[in-house]
């Protein structure tokens, strides 16, 4: 009896542990990979849903008559902004973000329906998506987002749009809006309803019917380095309790109201020496310098302020629209491999291919593959493309490949080719660059020992012709 009662508890315990196992299976991870429309699907909507989170789908130039719904982390990149065209057909949200991870960059985006909440580029309640080198025009806003936060909104093109250029909504906070033109739109920038914590920065807004930036019922957003002309208000701050927000060095420029806000205290300069903003209709001297404005010697600041109200005054106007420089770019250094190691000029290879490797605390998986260059020269091929440990040391790199003849061509322009007959080879420098999806620059560098090699006849008479700078390649 006791032997059959063990018997009865292992077998229990055997099954609960194979149960354990069964239920712990995961699915194999798939590799991103790279999705052409129109190659592989006809529409870039059924590209979506066939793909998975991670992989990029690359859309080639033409005209796509489709509403989009972007429910997967993936990057869609389109071939050239002016001519890779999504046409909303004025029936919906032309392209609608629901995921998080998105990155959307190079389409012109239009014709959206002209209704509340729809817009050329919806983002709905989702964080940590790019938004990049797009061109908008003729959308009801041109990118509206509600309880959206931690996006980066920039180098876009937002262009007589009905209502607003950007508008952010329903506590969407921590947005970076950045170096964006906005032109001929109601609204240029508006944020609204507990969306706080936005940065705007480098925009250029002109010709706005009505406001170049609308704060209403927002606190605590950082505006700086924007160009506001040409607009009936600059910036419109619409509550008494919109305040907290810190402006400065922007370009106030031709508006009919360069301000309207209604006694919200908000912080109108960086403090001495870094000033406050240019104001076009500013009417002071600039004699004094200091703090103070009471030691000799002008210094580009006015000498009184420029006072909007009485709990807005920007105390250190600028003389002169403020130059607006944006900081140099972050590069990260990447390690680069590169096969074959030696390139024969005259082998008859397909690819040369490239593996990259990040430093740690970024993901290769970021890496926007479309932006690969060698030399900034050569672009690398759409696919194929992966992610892998080639050297099994442990770091994800990205794998992608160029044209050997394209690869070839670069480097006979851009060598000694006497040098290269004389010795039979030599060590080229190659330099693989790219963007990763927040627009960081990566760069990494390698060499190549090129090989060229000379049959006999060539060598007989080599002599001759490099009198003449005859290369028989």
């Amino acid at each position: 009896m006791y032997k059959k009662v063990v018997s009865g508890i292992m077998l229990t315990i055997l099954f609960i542990c194979l149960l354990s196992v069964a239920l712990n299976i995961q699915p194999v991870k798939s590799e991103p990979r790279t999705i052409i429309v129109p190659d592989d699907y006809p529409t870039i909507q059924e590209a979506i849903n066939h793909a998975n989170p991670g992989d990029i789908i690359y859309v080639k130039a033409g005209t796509y008559h489709e509403n989009i719904l972007v429910h997967k982390a993936v990057s869609l990149i389109g071939e050239d902004n002016n001519n890779t065209i999504i046409d909303g057909r004025n029936l919906g949200k032309t392209v609608h973000i629901t995921a998080n991870n998105v990155t959307l960059m190079n389409f012109k985006i239009i014709n959206s329906k002209k209704e509340y909440t729809c817009a050329g580029i919806v983002l709905d309640g989702v964080s940590f998506c790019n938004i990049s080198l797009n061109i908008l025009t003729n959308n009801f806003d041109g990118l509206y987002a509600e309880h959206s936060t931690c996006n980066v909104i920039e180098n876009n093109v937002f262009l007589a749009n009905d209502w607003n250029g950007i508008h952010l909504k329903y506590c969407s906070n921590s947005n970076i809006i950045n170096s964006n033109i906005i032109l001929n739109c109601k609204n240029g920038i508006n944020i609204e309803v507990d969306s706080n914590n936005n940065s705007l920065l480098y925009n250029h807004i002109a010709n706005s019917e009505w406001d170049g930036i609308d704060l209403i019922g927002s606190i605590k957003n950082v505006i700086y380095g924007n160009t506001i002309k040409h607009c009936f208000t600059g910036i419109y701050i619409g509550l008494e309790t919109d305040n907290m927000n810190i402006i400065y060095h922007n370009n106030f420029i031709c508006n009919t109201y360069q301000v309207t806000c209604y006694s919200a205290p908000n912080f109108w300069d960086d403090g001495y020496p870094s000033g406050g903003n240019y104001w076009s209709d500013y009417t002071g001297v600039d004699l004094f310098s200091g703090p103070y404005q009471n030691e000799t010697g002008s210094d580009g600041i006015g000498d009184t302020p420029y006072v909007i109200d009485e709990c807005n005054v920007d105390h250190y106007p600028l003389m002169n629209p403020y130059t607006v420089t944006p900081p140099a770019p972050l590069i990260i250094n990447a390690t680069v491999d590169v096969n074959p190691k030696a390139l024969n000029l005259r082998s008859r290879g397909k690819w040369i291919t490239a593996y990259i490797e990040l430093l740690e605390g970024y993901n290769i998986q970021d890496i926007n593959a479309s932006t690969v260059m060698l030399n900034d020269t050569v672009s690398a091929e759409p696919k194929p493309i992966a992610v892998g440990d080639h050297d099994g040391d442990g770091i994800l790199d990205l794998m992608v490949k160029f044209d050997r003849a394209s690869v070839i061509s670069y480097i006979l322009a851009n060598i000694n080719k006497t040098k290269l007959f004389d010795e039979r080879f030599m060590a080229v420098t190659l330099t693989i660059t790219g963007y990763l999806n927040d627009g960081i620059l990566f760069q990494g560098t390698t060499t190549i020992r090129v090989l060229m090699p000379i049959s006999f006849f060539v060598l007989r008479h080599w002599r001759y012709w490099r009198t003449l700078q005859i290369f028989p390649i």
